[in-house]
Parts: C-alpha cells; structure tokens; sequence
C-alpha cells in the first residue's frame, strides 16, 4: 500500500484506542458524578452512555477506514494519470484536514449531549457536565493525535507532488476554474436585484430585518469569494504554464473549502427571510428563491466537472496527444 492509503489505519487505530479509554474511564465516575440538572433522568443517562459511546467510537473508527480506502482508490485507480492524482490527492487531503476538528468535537465523551424522555412529557437536557467528567489528559492527547494525523497527510501529500515535474497544458478546461467567482457575482447580483424589485413595490416602511438579512448574505458571499478568487487565479496560471503538480494540489484543496462555503451559502439563502415581519418578503419576485439556488447548484456541479475534465486531459497529453490552446 501506498503512503496515502496506510496513513489514516494507524491514526485512527490510536484515536478509537484513546476514546475507548477515556470511556471507560468515564463510565467508571458516571454514578457518583454530581447532577448539575434533570436528576429525574439520571438513569436513563448512566444507561445510555455505553451504547452511544460504541456507536460514535464505531462511527470515528469507521471515518477513518473509509478515508483510507478512499486515498488508496485514488491513489492506485488513478496512478497513470498524473493530473488526476494530483487534484485527487488535494482534494481528498483537504478534506481529510478539515475533518479532524469534527472527530475532535463529536468524540464520545462531551460529545455526549442527548436528549431525554421527561417523567413529564417532552425532553430534558443532559444532567451532567461532560466536560468537568472529562479526564485530564484525554482532550489534549485526541488533539495532540489528529494534529499529527494532518501533519502526517501533509508529509505523504509531499511524495505525491514534485515541484519541478510539469504536466501539458490544459486548451480549454482550465478555463472552467474562473466560473466559481462568476457564479457568486451572478448569485449576489440576482439577490441585490431581488431586494430593489421588492423595495419599488413594498409600500413604505422600516425593512431593517430585511436589510440585515441582506448585509449577512453579502458578507457570506464575500467570505466565498476568497476559495473563488483562488481557483480563478490557478486556472490562469495553470493556462499559462501548464498543469503543474503544485498548483493542481492547490485546486483540489481550494475546490473543497469553495464547496463548503457554497453549502454555508445556500444554507443562509434558505433562511434569509424566514425571520422577516415586515412583510417586506411578500414582495420580493417568485423567481428569487429558485434562480439563487439553481445558480448556487450549477457552480457546485461545474466545479466537479472541471476536476474530471482536467484530469482527463492530463492522460491524453501524456500519452501523446498535441497539447492545444
């Protein structure tokens, strides 16, 4: 096996270990711990406890297994095309990073927060304070291991890219990376036209619900121009210098954190107005809703397809093909 495919066995080995441990540990207290509220539940949470830690240790475990069989696919099924291994090693890797501070937080000791039947009806809160029952050493050391399990992949990353290889250029596919900046542009002008549509109908009044709404989605979109503004500038220099290793890492890694701030988008479009009771949402045009979010799925999926595309075009360069404008 590679070194992308064996690195996360051994990392997450070690993390179910350390959360088997502090489990234990816990579970030992859990009877004497003190109640900070909700003692009429209790016993339903000494009782829960054990079955929800397996189950998310089991989750934690199972995260990293398929992580490695991911890199291994990626590793193994595209090793004869350069490009490819490259953007999918960036990718993966970025997104393999930046799930480690979610195993940090979902581990089975404060992650434990669950809710409980009442002797009265509805759900009552946990009792206890899982942080206080925490063992000392216990968030240091899952810190300590995840860091190094990023620091790892960077390691393993470093093997897959070699900074003086240099690739054929790409005629036209690169061209596809300027169209995450341009759909966001498009995304804000279609929400700011929206608004002055329903300000020249709305009869007069105070919309500063609506403004702030607004204000919030600006600077959301703003905050997804950075990922953009990156793959843009990538496609340029991939267009005029060729696919280069590093640079391909660099759009794997930039195409995951533009699809996690296009997810954190369309999650504030969805509720821009729902707080709204002004009615000034009553006179916003129909087409708002479903042109923002057809505009928002179209760059998720043309994101996708430039990875394929570039990868592609990778092979055939190497195998013979004349590289074109």
């Amino acid at each position: 096996m590679g070194k992308l495919t064996w690195f996360p066995l051994p990392f997450g080995l070690v993390v179910v270990v350390v959360n088997f441990l502090a489990v234990r540990d816990v579970n030992g207290r859990l009877p004497a711990a003190p109640v900070k509220v909700n003692e009429d539940v209790v016993p339903q949470a000494i009782a829960a406890f054990i079955p929800f830690a397996q189950g998310r240790i089991a989750l934690l475990g199972a995260c990293f297994i398929a992580a490695a069989l991911l890199f291994g696919l990626v590793e193994f099924g595209l090793s004869r095309r350069p490009a490819g291994l490259v953007l999918g090693t960036g990718f993966l890797s970025a997104a393999y990073m930046a799930a480690m501070p979610v195993v940090y937080v979902l581990n089975p000791v404060t992650g434990y927060d669950e809710l409980f039947p009442g002797p009265l009806g509805g759900y009552a809160t946990m009792p206890f304070d899982m942080g206080a029952l925490s063992p000392p050493w216990y968030l240091p050391l899952l810190g300590l291991i995840l860091a190094a399990a990023a620091i790892a992949q960077l390691l393993a990353v470093r093997g897959i890219v070699r900074r003086d290889a240099v690739l054929p250029p790409s005629p036209w596919s690169t061209w596809l990376l300027l169209l995450p900046l341009a759909f966001l542009l498009a995304f804000a002008a279609a929400n700011l036209v929206s608004d002055r549509i329903a300000r020249a109908t709305a009869p007069p009044g105070s919309f500063w619900e609506a403004d702030f709404a607004l204000d919030i989605m600006l600077q959301v979109c703003a905050f997804a121009v950075v990922p953009a503004a990156g793959l843009a500038l990538h496609g340029i220099l991939l267009r005029r210098h060729g696919l280069r290793p590093r640079s391909l890492l660099i759009v794997g890694v930039f195409t995951v954190v533009y699809l996690l701030t296009l997810l954190l988008v369309a999650l504030g479009n969805l509720q821009m107005y729902s707080n709204e009771q002004s009615g000034f949402s009553e006179h916003l045009p129909g087409w708002r809703e479903e042109v923002t979010t057809g505009l928002l799925g179209a760059a998720a999926l043309v994101q996708l397809a430039a990875l394929p595309l570039l990868a592609r075009h990778g092979k055939t360069q190497m195998t013979g093909a004349e590289p074109g404008g």
